[in-house]
This record gives C-alpha cells, structure tokens and sequence, in this order.
C-alpha cells in the first residue's frame, strides 16, 4: 500500500508519462503498478530507439527516433525540419518545475514544462540541437 502511495504522490502532478522503446524491450514509466525511474533510460541509453511523452488525459504524444534523429507529433507530424545528415544523435530530456509562493512561504501555484529533443552533430562536427518546449496541456514551441 504503501508503495502505490509513494507511485500515485510521484507521478500524480505530471500531465506526461515516457515510454522509452530499446533494441530489446519496451519499458514504460508507470508498467504493472512499478515506476521506472528515467535513470533505467538513462543507464540503457545506447541501446535507445525511440522516446516518447504520452499525455494521460489526452491523445497526445511527442517522439524522438534517435535513429532518423526526427521529432514527430501524434506519431505523423514532424515537429522539426532540420534536414541534415546527423551523426552521433542523443536524447534530450528534461522537466522545469516552476513553483510560485505567496509571501508567507505558502505554494501558490506549481507548473510543470516537459522539454523533449534531440542533439547530433552535422557533418562539419558541429553540436546541433532542437528542442520542444511542452506544457501541461500539450502546446508547443520549438526552439534550437
């Protein structure tokens, strides 16, 4: 009981769950009543196809290949149009916690963005990267 208090207390404020596809396996942040840590993504990056933000109200979802190295919208939707060949791709991942007090030290409100992308570097060497800028409701902005 206790442990499905800790799972439904972590997990209860995102708008967003990840499922992270691999060369061997699928595994998904909440599977089976178990949350996966996003380090398990991170120890088992090289071996990392696909990564997908799948809203849970919502038939919304944002995707990196990192093998085309494309971000695509509702699986059809190519959110970047970088056309370059890329070479070493790598996931981008991150939440920004936004936490507004009132003077009395009291939590006002409580945001939370989800940024999604990818990284590579073209074929001079340079380090290119875009990213998705996500909020609750599943609007975007791209940015480099």
């Amino acid at each position: 009981m206790e442990n499905n208090l800790q799972i439904q207390n972590s997990i209860s404020n995102l708008s967003f769950l990840w499922m992270a596809e691999f060369t061997d396996e699928t595994i998904f942040q909440l599977q089976n009543g178990v949350e996966h840590r996003y380090q398990e993504v991170k120890d088992r990056i090289n071996k990392l196809k696909y990564f997908t933000l799948q809203h849970k109200e919502k038939d919304l979802n944002f995707s990196v290949d990192l093998t085309l190295g494309i971000i695509t919208f509702n699986k059809n939707y190519q959110a970047e149009e970088i056309k370059e060949e890329k070479h070493n791709i790598r996931l981008i991942y991150f939440k920004r916690n936004t936490i507004t007090m009132t003077e009395s030290g009291q939590e006002q409100k409580h945001t939370i963005t989800y940024h999604l992308g990818l990284q590579w570097n073209d074929n001079l060497g340079n380090n290119r990267q875009v990213v998705l800028k996500i909020d609750s409701e599943g609007n975007w902005i791209l940015g480099e």
